[in-house]
């Protein structure tokens, strides 16, 4: 079975798909001034345009995992999420409170996707 690598960087790729089953890296937002809701809406943009550039989209979404700098902004970040997500074809999902790779992201989120 084939592996595709999209937007493969110096140490990761920002997508991987093996068969019917696409994995995509965490994704942070570009503007560190923005809120938590903004920069989940950010995000979650990205994840669409990843999904499609591997053949899938949020209704496939399998699971997500979402880090949130501060679990006091979960409702903030919620609010952004159920703007987004497919009602009708809701994820797993897993959210935790975590030190990111740099103090300017307040969010990241990694999802899994079949195509």
């Amino acid at each position: 079975m084939t592996i595709e690598r999209f937007e493969p960087g110096r140490r990761f790729a920002q997508a991987v798909a093996h068969g019917d089953t696409v994995y995509l890296a965490g994704h942070t937002a570009s503007d560190p001034a923005a809120s938590v809701y903004d920069q989940t809406r950010e995000i979650l943009a990205g994840i669409d345009a990843h999904l499609a550039a591997a053949g899938s989209d949020k209704s496939r979404i399998l699971s997500a995992t979402i880090w949130l700098v501060d679990i006091g902004t979960f409702d903030e970040m919620n609010r952004a999420w159920d703007e987004w997500v497919d009602p009708a074809n809701l994820p797993a999902r897993a959210t935790v409170e975590a030190r990111l790779a740099s103090p300017d992201y307040k969010v990241e989120i990694a999802v899994i996707a079949a195509r």
